[in-house]
């Protein structure tokens, strides 16, 4: 089966190869008198044949070619990194002061520490900053000033067989739309869970995957705890809040809605679940499994997968009663860089003209490819057709988009102290619990511990 692969907000998905055209950093003028910008960025999908789809380097070279032509003075070169070796490369590069001028990222508070990362605001036009979706601006706002133009917002969801939540009473085009609570959530499920699928199989009402704390923290952010170390250091999953959230799983385990095994489960495995019609609802998931969904159904039709064909739908995450629905989103976008060798103002400026262009209306392209919203309203609507917005599941997108939240935007030293909580504390504690071997509260107690260690 053909798939798009993907890149999501932590960099969700990772690949091996490189694919590479120039090393980055070495921009500046040539004999022939233009100046040259270096591009570094990443193989975000590959060409398919099969559906007539170009690469992503593809697509960035007719970008390139346009702003070339628009600008006979510039030549642009650019690489296509390794998802493996990638940042480690960006990052030697940056440490010794020699960054490409132009490079791919999620947000990184240490880029803006270096003093090499150049702000964005004298270089995009209100009608620029206006196009942007606010969690774009947001997601990459610190102390005022934008660092990167985002190119897509990967919102975070979960996701659902149509058929089985309306057996089971669910009014889905409503769910969609306004919104379910914990409760509302859990009855449906419940019911989902007392069938079996056309094998015999027992359905599980919802199903995730237990690798790592994902989805405690989606649940954990609409049950009012949106942020689980804030910018001024404070751990946030220390209260009842946690406690709640963690019993809330834990029923559904206790009672057969979600698989006793989740701890076990990974996203592979939920996904081929999901396929099978053995879990009703899932997460997480996004935008991108729409396109997946609508390709696998084809393809069973055509007779080249077995399978039931599924009405798949793209669902809100559920809030606990009294507690405002949160969504939540990633994305990353193209920076702009200086040298410790500074090459001049001239040389600055004709990046940015560049890094404005590659990430400009017609680079939504690159989202429409992955059927992730692109960061540009002008780019969704000149690929609302191929991103299906006038669909069920296209006009749930774009409500999606107008609440969705950036996580806390931490400071070099914080986000290390943060990482250290999460892998000392809270991964290996919330496996405890998954595995049936620590409580709620003593969870919630094991990781506050590390937690206050670190941060003191």
């Amino acid at each position: 089966m053909k798939k798009i692969t993907f890149m999501m907000i932590a960099l969700l998905l990772v690949f091996a190869g490189c694919s590479s055209k120039e090393s980055g950093g070495d921009g500046g003028k040539k004999k022939d008198g233009k100046d040259v910008i270096t591009v570094w960025s990443y193989p975000h999908y590959q060409e398919n044949p099969d559906t007539d789809q170009k690469s992503y380097e593809q697509h960035l070279v007719e970008l390139i070619k346009e702003v070339e032509a628009d600008n006979p003075g510039i030549e642009v070169k650019h690489e296509i990194l390794s998802w493996a070796e990638g940042a480690k490369k960006f990052d030697v590069a940056l440490n010794s002061g020699n960054p490409p001028d132009i490079f791919f990222s999620v947000m990184e508070p240490k880029y803006i520490e270096t003093g090499l990362a150049v702000p964005l605001d004298d270089y995009l036009d209100a009608e620029d900053l206006e196009d942007l979706e606010p969690f774009a601006k947001d997601t990459f706002t610190s102390d005022g000033k934008l660092w990167a133009v985002s190119q897509w917002i990967s919102i975070h969801t979960w996701g659902g067989n149509r058929a089985m939540m309306e057996e089971a009473g669910a009014d889905v085009d409503k769910i969609m739309k306004d919104g379910w609570t914990w409760q509302e959530f859990y009855d449906i499920a419940e019911k989902i869970s007392q069938t079996k699928n056309k094998d015999g199989k027992k359905v599980y009402g919802f199903a995730t995957q237990g690798k790592d704390e994902e989805t405690f923290t989606h649940m954990m952010r609409n049950n009012g705890v949106e942020k689980t170390i804030s910018e001024d250091g404070e751990f946030h999953w220390n209260g009842d809040k946690a406690v709640e959230t963690l019993n809330f799983i834990k029923e559904m385990m206790d009672k057969g809605v979600m698989p006793k095994e989740t701890a076990g489960i990974d996203s592979q495995k939920v996904i081929d679940m999901f396929s099978a019609e053995e879990v009703g609802i899932y997460g997480r998931t996004g935008p991108y499994q729409v396109r997946f969904n609508d390709n696998r159904n084809a393809e069973i039709d055509a007779g080249k997968v077995k399978g039931e064909k599924i009405d798949f739908v793209l669902l809100p995450f559920p809030h606990n009663e009294g507690e405002k629905e949160v969504a939540t989103g990633g994305g990353g976008g193209m920076w702009l860089f200086k040298q410790k060798n500074y090459k001049g103002d001239e040389h600055t400026e004709n990046a940015a003209k560049v890094l404005k262009h590659i990430t400009g209306t017609k680079s939504s392209v690159t989202a429409a490819t992955m059927f992730i919203p692109p960061a540009r309203k002008s780019g969704q609507e000149m690929y609302s057709d191929l991103l299906q917005l006038e669909t069920d599941n296209g006009q749930f997108i774009q409500r999606t988009l107008d609440y969705v939240v950036p996580g806390a935007i931490l400071d070099p030293e914080l986000a290390q102290k943060s990482s250290k909580v999460l892998n000392d504390g809270i991964k290996p504690k919330y496996q405890g619990f998954l595995a049936g071997e620590l409580t709620p509260e003593e969870t919630v107690e094991q990781w506050t511990k590390v937690a206050d260690s670190v941060l003191k």
